[in-house]
């Protein structure tokens, strides 16, 4: 990122993140269909994802919080990057833009990744082999800087983990989502220095 991504419009920011996530939601279906892979099929909501969804949301968060609170090491410099990086491109969006976008990333890329690579590879590698390619994966797609692919790729790890108690993608879609909406309120709120990692890095 640059400067010249900073100085984007709020429109044009909420255009690009939507775009981002849209389109992998869109990937995955795409390359789910040629490859014969029932990726919608695994979107079965019911009451029981959605409460393990809001559990999980509540467990991200507050690793999110520990390392806010304990900003030693790498965790340290994490923050540092997110609050000179990630939270300029930000400050420009109202709460509905950051819901949208949250919205978006929990489908389109709980689709991708946990859906499309995590149930594809588990057909031929078995679950726990798929659950960790999946989850570097998915820290790879957010390698900002090494600190945040390892953040990632264990958030990816417990949202992985989350599809193989369930079955399904509906807590992966509903924590995933929800983290990120709560992150960037955080993120984004005025008068603090709230310096917030999280799965978005390039939304």
């Amino acid at each position: 990122m640059n400067g010249s991504v900073f100085s984007l419009s709020r429109r044009q920011i909420l255009v690009l993140a939507v775009g981002v996530e849209a389109g992998m939601g869109l990937l995955a279906l795409g390359l789910g269909w040629f490859f014969h892979l029932p990726v919608t099929e695994w979107v079965r909501p019911d009451a029981t994802g959605i409460v393990l969804g809001v559990v999980g949301v509540t467990v991200l968060f507050g690793i999110l919080l520990l390392c806010r609170r304990f900003p030693v090491g790498p965790i340290g410099r994490l923050m540092r990057f997110v609050d000179a990086t990630v939270k300029p491109l930000f400050l420009k969006c109202r709460p509905v833009d950051l819901l949208l976008i949250a919205i978006l990333a929990g489908v389109g890329e709980e689709l991708l990744f946990r859906g499309l690579i995590q149930g594809g590879l588990a057909q031929w590698w078995g679950e726990w082999p798929a659950l960790g390619v999946a989850s570097v994966v998915f820290g790879l797609a957010h390698c900002m800087t090494r600190e945040y692919a390892v953040f990632a790729t264990v958030l990816g790890f417990l949202l992985g983990w989350l599809v193989l108690v369930t079955g399904d993608l509906t807590a992966a879609i509903v924590a995933h989502a929800g983290y990120d909406f709560a992150a960037l309120l955080l993120l984004t709120k005025k008068g603090g220095d709230d310096e917030v990692p999280g799965p978005e890095g390039r939304d």
